[in-house]
């Protein structure tokens, strides 16, 4: 198996420790993801990668110029983020909390993100933590949340996008 690395921006090719709670976006979704960022937004704003795990999602957007916020519970994976943003030497901040916590405090204070990344373990109901966070209205108008999960799944909301095992539903936010 080939090792994690940042596919673009500033800190490209930095290769990142996986925690073994981790399942890394594979790279061809990663590239398909950040391609069509890149046409969405002409700017990078703030990017929320909920379930950050390795931080391959969240280093890859902070890599390439996002705000970013990542948030993970696990305590091994929480200590590999900060190793990861400092071997990459990149800016992030890191949540230790549940992603339910997170987004009833984010929601309370008005905190509003342009992207909401989500790839949950698959053990979960994937549907009820992607309504959680639609319903928490963290996405600010004009942004988009977007879920990674199995191919097999339907979600019938937003735009669906298949690569290989895996796709994405992304759901954006009427500005």
């Amino acid at each position: 198996m080939s090792r994690l690395r940042i596919l673009g921006g500033r800190a490209k090719g930095v290769v990142l420790e996986v925690p073994a709670s981790a399942r890394p976006s594979p790279v061809r979704l990663r590239k398909a993801l950040f391609d069509h960022l890149r046409s969405r937004f002409p700017k990078p704003g703030r990017f929320l990668d909920l379930y950050a795990g390795s931080g391959a999602v969240g280093l890859e957007a902070a890599s390439e110029g996002w705000n970013v916020t990542l948030v993970e519970k696990d305590p091994e994976a929480v200590r590999l983020l900060k190793k990861n943003l400092s071997k990459a030497r990149l800016m992030a901040r890191i949540v230790p909390y549940s992603v339910e916590r997170f987004l009833r405090e984010a929601a309370a204070s008005d905190d509003q993100y342009d992207v909401a990344f989500m790839a949950p373990p698959y053990p979960i109901d994937l549907v009820a933590a992607f309504t959680l966070l639609l319903d928490s209205d963290v996405v600010r108008p004009g942004g988009v949340a977007i879920l990674q999960h199995p191919r097999s799944l339907f979600i019938p909301l937003g735009e669906r996008r298949t690569y290989g095992a895996n796709a994405f539903t992304l759901v954006p936010k009427e500005a």
